[in-house]
């Protein structure tokens, strides 16, 4: 088990667990990929519009799940850790449930991440 400070920010935290890696700016030629997160086989990416992030984690065959969608930094690497997390006992080889399991943890992290926005008065 990793100890790590609640005061250090999600992205750190990652860094620190085993079995994860995090690749900062992994495609020169998309600038708007801040990092690649590498989890078992699970591939999960933190890309930015400007000041709005957002975390994807990849099922196969080119589809790409959200975790989170117009947040802080901090916010989407933090649905990173979350979805990590919550994954963490669910075997990485293919078989059909393991993809029910991994959409609903996705699910859930995308949820639990999407704040409802502010209407104009």
């Amino acid at each position: 088990m990793v100890a790590f400070s609640l005061d250090q920010s999600a992205r750190s935290r990652l860094t620190a667990m085993r079995g994860v890696t995090v690749i900062a700016h992994p495609s020169p030629r998309n600038p708007a990929t801040l990092a690649m997160i590498i989890a078992g086989v699970r591939c999960i990416d933190v890309r930015h519009d400007g000041d709005a992030f957002r975390a994807t984690v990849h099922m196969r065959d080119g589809e790409w799940l959200p975790l989170a969608d117009g947040v802080a930094e901090d916010a989407a690497f933090s649905a990173v850790l979350s979805f990590v997390s919550l994954v963490a006992g669910i075997p990485q080889h293919y078989a059909l449930e393991h993809d029910a399991a991994e959409r609903a943890a996705a699910a859930e992290v995308f949820a639990s991440f999407a704040f409802p926005v502010p209407m104009a008065a």
